[in-house]
């Protein structure tokens, strides 16, 4: 029989804890994120200026792999893999905050034509839809339970979360259970040979202090929001996330679509952090498989339930 001494197993002890401590994740007790730089809230006047910039800044290039691999270089390659206590702190559950369900929340509200500038072909299927809503014929992909996808992502309504480590930012919508990973771990894109159009793309990023900035491709077409207009699968995002007020997550995203847009398109999207978020949890959003859902689109255009009924009687005239 083989015996173990007292030091011997007080030792072994010991170097578990020790490799304990150097695991990957904060130890117990230690906060995980550090508190992000504070962000006053900008005035109006700011915000109209910030916006010019951007649009600006998006302006100068032809594609976002140009102006993400620019803002790279500014930050002078970013930072990948960092260090626990250098993360910002992201915790809480968000809702988006300004907008409504615009997918420009500085831009005319939903039903009126958007600030995107689009190509003539998407222009006219914008038109379309602004014109066919104000008479009451509308459809969205959504109501059958066909998934939102990005840069939708951006401007969909209900819960969100992100969690951030070392090596990937996981941010999730509580719509659709819609899950968008941007890796910050030093990989690059999916080889382009190997890419196919996904519902929220291949991302990644790097960090420019305590900013994220992220680039999106293998994308699949759809469309901003109701009558918002459209982007094709050639869509692509780059995105830089920071916090800015006592509680705000902000996002600076230029969109490029070249079949779709003349130029990028730049919008500042705005999430709040809940003020009690332990009275929130995101749930699973089940969509398939029940009656609320069973949409089709009728020959006008517009939507309407398949054979919905909240009585033992059916419904002989559908429901609009």
């Amino acid at each position: 029989m083989i015996r173990i001494s007292t030091t011997a197993l007080l030792a072994a002890t010991l170097l578990t804890m020790l490799g304990c401590a150097q695991s990957k994740g904060p130890a117990e007790g230690q906060a995980p994120a550090a508190a992000a730089t504070a962000r006053p809230s900008p005035t109006p006047e700011q915000h109209a200026a910030h916006r010019a910039e951007m649009i600006a800044l998006g302006n100068q290039f032809k594609t976002a792999t140009e102006l993400y691999d620019h803002l790279k270089a500014q930050a002078k390659g970013g930072q990948q893999n960092i260090a626990w206590d250098k993360i910002p702190d992201w915790k809480g559950v968000y809702s988006r905050s300004k907008g409504g369900t615009a997918f420009d929340p500085d831009g005319p509200a939903q039903g009126e034509v958007p600030t995107g500038k689009f190509t003539p072909e998407y222009q006219a299927k914008l038109l379309k839809d602004v014109t066919d809503r104000k008479n009451g014929i509308e459809y969205d992909p959504l109501s059958q339970c066909v998934p939102p996808g990005h840069p939708r992502w951006l401007s969909m309504p209900f819960l969100r979360e992100f969690i951030v480590t070392p090596e990937q930012t996981t941010m999730i919508a509580e719509a659709f259970n819609s899950v968008r990973r941007i890796y910050t771990d030093g990989r690059q894109h999916t080889p382009e040979d190997e890419r196919y159009p996904t519902e929220n793309g291949d991302s990644i990023g790097f960090w420019d202090g305590d900013k994220l900035v992220v680039h999106t491709n293998m994308l699949q077409a759809h469309m901003y929001e109701r009558a918002q207009g459209y982007y094709s699968d050639q869509v692509e995002t780059v995105e830089i996330w920071y916090r800015e007020g006592d509680r705000d997550l902000v996002a600076d995203v230029w969109v490029y679509d070249p079949p779709a847009l003349v130029e990028p398109w730049f919008t500042k999207q705005v999430y709040t952090a809940l003020s009690n978020p332990e009275e929130h949890r995101i749930r699973h959003w089940a969509c398939e498989g029940t009656q609320n859902n069973d949409v089709i689109q009728t020959k006008e255009g517009g939507s309407t339930f398949r054979d919905l009924t909240f009585t033992d009687r059916d419904d002989s005239k559908g429901s609009r």
